[in-house]
């Protein structure tokens, strides 16, 4: 059985995010909390390596950021400073970490609208969402 490996260059990347996106927002808007929180985790993912191939201006992703690890992926991004900096947005970004993993992808349909609410405003509140900050730098 041969082994599908995920190509991922920044056009690949963006693809998926723009993707994982739209199925984010059918999620939301037919009230499947837990798959809307699982692919909210995987756009702040894919987020993060877009900004990683822009500020290291490669196309392809350097294999040592194919990890699903939010902490390492910030923390390697030129704006980890500016996270560090900015309370709300860090309050966000840390409810993303504590709250979000890709075990997720192994549990039923046990979170609610009030979780899926929390994680939306996390990414994408106007002026301290995580991904309203990071989709300036992709």
């Amino acid at each position: 059985m041969a082994i599908k490996l995920i190509q991922q260059d920044a056009g690949t990347l963006l693809e998926a995010y723009q993707e994982r996106k739209a199925e984010y927002d059918a999620l939301r808007a037919a009230e499947r909390w837990s798959g809307a929180i699982l692919h909210a985790g995987t756009l702040l993912e894919l987020g993060l390596k877009l900004v990683l191939c822009r500020h290291l201006n490669v196309l392809k992703l350097p294999t040592i950021f194919q990890v699903h690890d939010l902490d390492l992926l910030f923390y390697c991004s030129v704006h980890y400073v500016r996270l560090m900096s900015d309370t709300l947005l860090q309050q966000n970004f840390s409810f993303i970490y504590d709250n979000w993993s890709m075990a997720l992808r192994y549990e039923g349909a046990i979170k609610t609208q009030q979780d899926s609410d929390a994680f939306d405003v996390a990414l994408f509140d106007q002026t301290h969402g995580v991904i309203t900050f990071l989709t300036k730098f992709f």
